[in-house]
């Protein structure tokens, strides 16, 4: 490109690109370049689907995808915001797309023809695909109340067709902030912790963007494959986390259709009525055109059906606010040198969701409840669960709560602020935050096991160093079993017959984590799961959680014969699986891939497990990981910098890739890596050295 200038790319031995350019542009191309040799199939993939041209290219198995897309309105979108792109944000992205498809280009003999008709690709897939990425987080993550049915209106083989099964929501992330008075050093501490899929539109690919200029830049962090900014990142001075908050930003209505129109306060409307053609390749390579009948209403598109009615859904960043800013922000973040500066980006109000967590130099923290939060007609966030009465037109939100509305802290007395993923109210300890100040729909006032198990950690931490939270960050003790297995051992010793009394003994000897080689890891698991599989404590427990012992609470069993019958169960089944009931977390879990074939350890809520993985059924009968601790980054912000990271599955989504899982046996023994921050470093561990 004309006046992009070159870039240089170191790759070291953990192939991580280590960019040194002369100009943002540059910078750009070279972080496009980056993600096409790291991720090429996967990547084109992405911006394939995001188009809503997944089953014209690869079949059938992407057809309802290709539906969903075209009904949201995502391709016309996306030219929309691509236009309205500032000249110089622009520039970045041509020079961003530039690099992916000069790569692509370049390596189009290890392409295979299917992803090679990608090509080329345009600034207007960079938006398509966040669109994508946005509704997917947005409606069937961590926002979703107790009882919402979208998972069976729109499920998860729709948004996702290449995700595994793994019986968990798709996004989630530990993310902790320490101030000066809470450090070693006198330099905030940060922790950044994603818990995404193995793959899919959420891999994330490790690099480091160095700018020279009048202000020059050294950035480290993860971008999720496919978008052109680091999403969790960090400088010389400061840095941020992310985790999915639990703001709801859509609602399902369901419709009374009445000749051929929708009711909406007593009077029939007509719909907004299009029609496409949707293109399918089948087995044989010939391609069928599918008709496409687009309907939509005031609250939104039309997108299912359930139980006879037509169900239309309303979605921030696509029917109220835009996403159009959002690789302006994230670049302002990247580039804020200060606290007030980074508020500034963040004022911009870009971003459709997600809690910020934040530290800095000079020992400063703070923690944001950003995205688009309706505004709503009253009610509390419970209220809106589940598909809502489409005759009403004050249940219809037109507008999204201003940034300055939205729950912040900065600076607490308590020195320490965390989120893993849950509400704002307990960011720290004491409170900050009163929930009445804010609107009851914005979230809700409950609290996970792994929430309170991070407060555990997080709370007694002083005079903390890169190392001790590093520690924290590999923690699997279970913050249910705490709970609940001393009433359960004493049940089973009490009331259990032998085999009950025979499973407490081994719960009485384990070590209460979900570490490779913990013994009763699996024997609880299987209790628990019996006894709540919604995965929820809700109706496992007698006494219901408590404001005012906020750690301390929920607790008690509910039904002391159900859970000894789910004890005995648990027992049986795993005997007759394994022959014995002492058999180490590490053999029943794994993580693989490549040639890696490594110990899991780890586990999901209700189990309160700092260190989050989830798995899925392998055909061997174990299970693999393929959820949760990918990233992991420990910043530490003195002058120069300090972190140790890792990316679990490797910085290459590519199987011919020496990087596709090499990192596994580190995330298997709970270690991290020092992230090379210095051209002197890079040096030593280089192994290739590319211009582009």
């Amino acid at each position: 490109m004309r006046g992009v200038g070159k870039a240089e790319i170191l790759w070291d031995r953990w192939g991580v690109p280590h960019v040194y350019a002369t100009s943002d542009e540059a910078a750009f191309r070279a972080l496009g370049w980056a993600q096409a040799r790291a991720h090429g199939p996967l990547l084109l993939r992405q911006y394939g689907l995001a188009r809503g041209r997944g089953a014209e290219l690869w079949g059938e198995r992407y057809l309802e995808s290709d539906r969903l897309l075209r009904r949201l309105g995502v391709p016309a979108r996306s030219r929309r915001w691509a236009g309205e792109q500032s000249p110089a944000m622009r520039a970045r992205l041509e020079a961003f797309v530039a690099g992916v498809n000069a790569c692509a280009e370049a390596e189009a003999a290890q392409l295979g023809a299917d992803v090679r008709a990608v090509l080329p690709v345009t600034v207007d897939d960079l938006f398509a695909h966040i669109q994508r990425v946005y509704f997917v987080y947005l409606t069937i993550t961590g926002q979703r109340p107790a009882g919402e049915p979208l998972n069976e209106l729109l499920p998860l083989s729709t948004l996702l067709p290449d995700a595994p099964s793994i019986g968990t929501g798709i996004a989630g992330s530990n993310a902790w902030a320490l101030s000066g008075a809470r450090t070693a050093s006198g330099a905030g501490l940060l922790l950044a912790n994603p818990h995404l899929y193995w793959g899919d539109a959420h891999t994330l690919l490790e690099a480091h963007l160095n700018v020279d200029g009048e202000q020059p830049l050294n950035l480290y962090g993860v971008a999720q494959v496919g978008w052109p900014v680091l999403r969790y990142g960090f400088n010389d001075r400061l840095g941020w986390a992310h985790t999915v908050n639990t703001l709801k930003g859509w609602d399902a209505f369901a419709l009374e259709e009445r000749d051929g129109g929708y009711v909406l306060d007593g009077e029939l409307h007509a719909f907004d009525v299009r029609h496409e053609r949707v293109r399918v390749r089948g087995g044989d390579g010939i391609l069928r055109e599918e008709p496409l009948e687009i309907r939509r209403t005031r609250h939104g598109p039309v997108l299912v059906q359930q139980e006879g009615r037509s169900v239309a859904v309303r979605c921030v960043g696509l029917e109220v606010g835009s996403l159009a800013g959002l690789f302006d922000q994230y670049w302002a973040m990247a580039r804020a040198r200060t606290h007030a500066e980074f508020e500034a980006a963040l004022v911009r109000h870009q971003n459709a969701l997600f809690t910020v967590l934040y530290a800095d130099g000079a020992g400063r923290i703070a923690h944001y409840f950003t995205g688009f939060v309706p505004r709503r007609a009253g009610g509390s966030w419970g209220d809106w669960a589940g598909t809502l009465p489409g005759d009403r037109s004050d249940l219809i939100w037109t507008d999204v709560h201003d940034f300055a509305e939205l729950p912040r802290v900065v600076d607490p007395p308590s020195g320490f602020l965390q989120n893993a993923n849950n509400a704002p109210w307990l960011t720290t300890l004491p409170p900050e935050l009163d929930p009445d100040a804010f609107p009851a729909y914005l979230a809700p006032r409950v609290v996970t096991p792994r929430e309170q198990r991070s407060l555990r950690l997080i709370s007694p931490l002083d005079g903390a160093t890169v190392d001790d939270v590093a520690r924290c960050a590999y923690d699997t003790r279970s913050e249910t079993a705490d709970r609940l297995l001393p009433e359960l051992l004493a049940l089973a010793q009490a009331r259990g017959g032998t085999l009950a009394r025979e499973t407490a003994g081994v719960l009485a000897r384990w070590d209460r984590r979900y570490a490779s080689d913990s013994v009763g890891a699996d024997l609880f698991a299987r209790w628990l799961v019996a006894l709540a599989p919604a995965a929820t404590l809700a109706h496992v427990t007698a006494n219901p959680w408590s404001a005012g012992q906020p750690l301390d609470t929920p607790g008690g069993l509910a039904d002391g014969d159900a859970a000894l019958r789910a004890l005995e169960g648990a027992a049986g089944g795993l005997l007759a699986e394994a022959g014995t009931l002492e058999r180490p977390w590490g053999m029943v879990t794994r993580a693989r891939r490549g040639g890696y074939d490594v110990p899991g350890h780890g586990h999901l809520d209700p189990f309160g497990v700092f260190r989050v993985s989830g798995f899925a059924p392998a055909a061997d009968g174990a299970f693999e990981t393929g959820f949760g601790t990918g990233y992991v980054a420990v910043t530490e912000f003195t002058r120069p910098v300090r972190a140790r990271v890792l990316l679990s599955y490797g910085n290459s989504s590519r199987p011919e890739s020496p990087h596709y899982g090499d990192q596994l046996p580190l995330f298997s023994r709970g270690e991290l890596r020092d992230a090379l921050l210095t051209r002197e470093a890079v040096e030593a561990e280089l192994v290739e050295r590319e211009l582009v």
